[in-house]
């Protein structure tokens, strides 16, 4: 999209997780950007225009174009297919197993946690779904996807971390009360796993063991813990056909082991972050690229 000469942003928020860590900048001279209740379009900026009435004005002053060109249909994300056998769960098989469940039983919307249940999303087919955009949003997953429900009165699907879970997944214990019944996926690789990406050498990252489907029968719910792809597929079925109580699946995924979304990720923030290293070397005194690297040294650095 770079090299449009009219690229469109609605709602876009211009940020590395949005931008996919491109190594090229988009020119803001030939975009159109819609956020925050302004439009602004190269160098001037108009406020107060909510999205809502930019898009009805844009369509009122659009051409009726169904005679030549045909509806377009939301692409199949090229996730693999989905293996049941007795292989560890990785993942990118979560994500394979939900497209299978919801092309058997029909498309639920999606309540995601930041992390790699986030990244691990991006690999399920299109739905409807909440998500934040920033690590301290930690603990956003299960309290919006039961606001979700409560608002739309659809079952959700909510994708949560085993670290965000510690935070807020207590709020489960409200479902009864409300007759909310979401099944909810717990990703448990035993820490802050995108944390670790960035700072493997940290204990902080490590958590200790919560068996969080133990703990679903104390809040209203069920809860079953597996830790093989055939399992897997068995209790995302269960989950979708058991009703009026919220079901929890709790997969174990290797420590370390993370999507290959996060990958591509963690490599282009770390891409990015050593030439923004290379080029201070080359501008900044010694001090000063002492201090961005992190790594305090004797005499005159500090």
């Amino acid at each position: 999209v770079e090299d449009s000469d009219g690229l469109f942003l609605l709602g876009v928020i211009l940020s590395d997780t949005n931008l996919g860590v491109s190594g090229r900048k988009i020119d803001l001279r030939h975009t159109i950007l819609a956020f925050d209740g302004q439009v602004s379009l190269g160098y001037h900026t108009y406020a107060d225009i909510p999205l809502a009435d930019l898009i009805a004005a844009l369509l009122g002053r659009t051409r009726d174009t169904a005679a030549s060109c045909a509806a377009l249909s939301p692409p199949a994300v090229s996730a693999r297919e989905f293996v049941a056998d007795d292989e560890a769960i990785a993942p990118e098989d979560i994500a394979s197993g939900i497209n299978l469940m919801m092309a058997r039983h029909g498309r639920l919307p999606l309540a995601v946690d930041i992390g790699d249940c986030l990244f691990t999303s991006l690999d399920i087919n299109h739905t409807h779904r909440v998500a934040p955009g920033y690590y301290a949003t930690m603990g956003f997953g299960v309290p919006v996807g039961l606001g979700l429900q409560a608002a739309t009165g659809q079952r959700v699907l909510i994708l949560v971390g085993d670290g965000a879970f510690q935070m807020t997944g207590w709020e489960l214990g409200n479902c009864a009360r409300y007759g909310w019944d979401p099944i909810v996926v717990v990703f448990n690789n035993s820490g802050w796993g995108m944390l670790k990406c960035f700072q493997p050498e940290s204990a902080f990252n490590h958590l200790n063991e919560w068996n969080f489907a133990d703990m679903a029968a104390g809040m209203g719910g069920a809860g079953v813990r597996v830790q093989s792809r055939a399992a897997l597929g068995d209790a995302l079925e269960a989950a979708f056909n058991t009703r009026g109580r919220f079901q929890l699946i709790e997969a174990m995924v290797a420590p370390g082991l993370i999507s290959p979304t996060l990958a591509r990720y963690v490599a282009g923030v770390k891409r990015v972050s050593a030439n923004v290293t290379a080029v201070a070397g080359l501008i900044a005194p010694p001090f000063l690229v002492a201090w961005q690297s992190g790594r305090p040294r004797q005499g005159r650095d500090r």
